[in-house]
């Protein structure tokens, strides 16, 4: 059975790039609408290549791309 981990956008970013993301991407992030997140979310998830994506309807009624790693190293260390 798989595992999973949910890890932050910051995280996310890091993986997909191979660097922290500046606090000019981070501004330029909180600044777009979230079509624009869940678009940015899912093309660092095919970047990254290990993140699972799903689209989930938050109570506010907006679409939401959850994302998270599956079995990471880490979880299946001995």
């Amino acid at each position: 059975m798989g595992r999973e981990c949910c890890i932050g956008f910051a995280e996310l970013f890091e993986r997909a790039k191979g660097r922290s993301w500046t606090d000019a991407e981070a501004r330029e992030f909180a600044a777009l609408d979230q079509g624009a997140r869940n678009a940015m979310v899912r093309e660092l998830a095919l970047l990254a290549g290990d993140i699972r994506t799903e689209d989930r309807r938050g109570t506010d009624g907006l679409i939401y791309t959850a994302f998270w790693v599956e079995d990471p190293p880490s979880l299946n260390a001995e």
